[in-house]
């Protein structure tokens, strides 16, 4: 049993606070270990909300060792991690001062086993390139106008129906050969390339325009196959286009790169297939338009033309019809306005006749009245201008008498 016994004096002693061992300690372990890369088990993960820090453990069979991952480092991860998860990790250890706490500071985080396939695949993606593998294929060499195209996919997967459905909806005319292929797993690079060679030995006797090699999402270890060195190799020297659409439009495989075209995704993959058809389509279809409205134009011309033709041809006996028909039409309406202002004289005839009738000199007389008259012909209208012996004569409603005048 080691000795901790201490043989110096009270006076020569060093008494250290809990908070400068727990600090001597810290930088003592961060003077002695660099940056070390651990690999565990995900356990007791907990997300601060209001501060984002993760703060969790990892562990093997035989220990554990907690650790802090601050926000500004586990923002940009891409994936949080849960419990049971296999995990490599980059940090410096050290002491959490405050509790004590022996804990790694966590810098860098990745899934075991991505970190494996991702040097592998960066390997291969170098080596292709400085082998000029990218280069080969043109993006030129797709037809504009498809009419066959080759599938390689599964036959069950949602990649096929995506990638049939979007041709039906597009372009109809484009007649689709499905060459079912194993896309995940053990021996799928193999099923791959063997789908390849059939649509390869196809085309010798029929054409095929372009091939769609494609598969819907998944992690790097479903999508590996598509980075497999002997498929891709194959894949540089191939006969026919090929348009690679494999995975989501974020997943990228080395087929991707050695295919004429990359597609985002299993869909774009056939619009890009459809888009020559597209716009053939769209041209013919402004074409029908541009001469309907052309053809209609000429012939409300030519209707113009012909109304006006017909209106400049009428027969002499048609003409002669209009114009007796003019005439009759202006002798009745003559006839009515004659008619009207004879109405209006005779009306106003009787008016004048009745006015005249109340002034007559017969119709007074026939009141009772009379009228004398001088014997020069005047009518005696005072007595004063008579004289004696005067002759007068009276006209009466009927008859006239004379008298003389015997006094004035």
């Amino acid at each position: 049993m080691e000795d901790y016994s201490d043989q110096t004096t009270g006076d020569q002693r060093e008494i250290l606070s809990v908070s400068e061992v727990n600090k001597t300690a810290d930088d003592f372990i961060n003077e002695a270990f660099p940056p070390l890369w651990v690999v565990g088990e995900i356990s007791n993960f907990v997300e601060y909300g209001t501060t984002g820090h993760w703060y969790f453990s990892i562990k093997d069979s035989n220990s554990v060792l907690s650790c802090t991952m601050f926000k500004f480092q586990n923002m940009h991860l891409g994936f949080k991690p849960k419990e049971g998860d296999q995990v490599i990790l980059q940090g410096k250890l050290g002491i959490y001062q405050k509790a004590g706490r022996y804990q790694m500071k966590v810098g860098k985080m990745e899934l075991a086993g991505f970190g494996e396939l991702m040097r592998r695949y960066e390997q291969l993606k170098n080596k292709f390139s400085s082998e000029g593998l990218f280069e080969k294929k043109n993006p030129n060499q797709i037809p504009e106008i498809i009419n066959r195209v080759a599938v390689i996919t599964s036959a069950h997967g949602a990649a096929i129906r995506d990638v049939i459905s979007t041709l039906q909806r597009r372009s109809p005319h484009i007649e689709v050969l499905v060459v079912p292929a194993k896309v995940q797993g053990d021996g799928s690079a193999k099923s791959i390339k063997e789908s390849l060679h059939r649509v390869n030995e196809y085309h010798k006797k029929n054409t095929v325009d372009a091939v769609i090699l494609c598969r819907g999402g998944g992690s790097i270890e479903d999508l590996w196959s598509f980075n497999d060195e002997d498929l891709c190799r194959y894949l540089a020297e191939y006969d026919i286009p090929v348009i690679s659409g494999v995975g989501h439009e974020t997943d990228f495989t080395l087929t991707d790169f050695i295919a004429n075209v990359r597609a985002a995704t299993p869909t774009a993959a056939a619009e890009i297939v459809s888009e020559g058809a597209s716009k053939l389509n769209e041209y013919f279809q402004f074409l029908n338009q541009s001469l309907t409205k052309e053809v209609r134009q000429k012939i409300n011309q030519l209707a113009d033309k012909l109304v006006t033709l017909r209106r400049l041809l009428r027969s002499p006996t048609q003409r002669l019809q209009e114009q007796y028909l003019r005439l009759d039409s202006s002798l009745i309406e003559l006839k009515a306005k004659f008619d009207t202002l004879f109405a209006k004289k005779v009306n106003l005839f009787e008016v004048l006749k009745e006015k005249l009738s109340v002034i007559n000199p017969e119709q007074i007389l026939g009141r009772g009245y009379s009228i004398t008259f001088t014997s020069d012909g005047k009518i005696a209208s005072d007595a004063k201008l008579l004289k004696k012996d005067d002759v007068l004569e009276t006209r009466l409603a009927k008859g006239k008498v004379k008298s003389k005048v015997t006094e004035s």
